[in-house]
């Protein structure tokens, strides 16, 4: 309940009133890509307008409310205490990205350069992908696709914190690196939201946002493509086997990845593209 007043209480001071330079950089796009993808490039870039931050807030909290109930509270105490694996890629591009409106990543920055800017715990809403299933052994899923094989296919950091939404697929949220400075100011001090885009998102028959309520049903589709992740931890890294070309990672990589975790005191798992947890190295 403490995390569900918090949240709200963030999403009350998260609106943001485009300025007129930010408004002709949102019109660009739209004019560049088309009103619906130009929109959603907008929205991840932080561009989004008032009224429709609004809906956003309106929408999460009926999400949120849905995991207060008995079932609810199972799923958020799942990925609070580490129970299932929430993976944050440190190499998925993302469409901000690769349309050139900022949020890259270095392929050669390894987890303790990113535990360096961003620290071990935090409160900027992280995008993941959550597998159900602890940790410590393999993915449970009979067959990963979209985000959740990408994340798993690359390497970064295990988490564990707080579920803001629960999403079957890509979500279309913000991405932190394409946000400009006055965007990133205004949340500084409640730390960065991340919002699903309602037109990526199933929605119910009564407009609400459809996400993943229960653990059962994480356990039935074995995964959740992005899940939004608010007051985080880092409990652990991973890597993939193979790089992002498809090439198995020489040793020499594996083990740089290995040693960096180990020497930060973290476990490190060392994954196939299926899923399949290779080896646990605990420091």
């Amino acid at each position: 309940m403490k995390h569900l007043r918090q949240y709200i209480r963030q999403l009350l001071f998260e609106v943001y009133e485009l300025d007129d330079e930010q408004r002709k950089r949102r019109n660009q796009l739209i004019d560049r890509y088309g009103y619906q993808y130009g929109s959603q490039l907008a929205r991840a870039a932080g561009l989004d307008l008032a009224r429709d931050q609004l809906e956003d807030r309106f929408l999460l909290q009926q999400y949120q409310e849905e995991l207060n109930d008995p079932q609810g509270r199972k799923l958020k105490a799942a990925f609070m205490n580490g129970d299932v694996t929430i993976l944050h890629s440190m190499t998925y591009q993302g469409s901000t990205m690769r349309m050139g409106l900022g949020g890259d990543k270095d392929p050669e920055a390894m987890a303790s350069d990113w535990i360096k800017s961003f620290g071990k715990k935090g409160n900027a809403t992280l995008s993941t992908s959550a597998y159900f299933g602890a940790p410590t052994e393999s993915i449970k899923a009979k067959r990963l696709i979209g985000n959740a094989e990408f994340v798993i296919s690359a390497k970064g950091l295990i988490l564990k914190g707080y579920p803001v939404f629960v999403g079957t697929a890509d979500l279309f949220s913000q991405t932190i690196g394409a946000l400009d400075d006055k965007v990133k100011a205004h949340w500084k001090s409640s730390g960065t939201v991340k919002r699903p885009n309602k037109d990526n998102v199933i929605i119910g028959d009564d407009g609400s946002l459809r996400g993943i309520t229960r653990l059962g049903r994480l356990r039935k589709v074995g995964f959740s493509g992005e899940t939004l992740l608010d007051n985080w931890t880092v409990i652990g890294t991973y890597i993939s086997d193979t790089n992002d070309r498809g090439f198995p990672r020489s040793q020499e990589e594996l083990q740089a990845w290995i040693d960096d975790s180990l020497k930060m005191g973290l476990p490190c798992n060392v994954y196939g593209t299926d899923g399949k947890l290779i080896k646990r190295f605990e420091p």
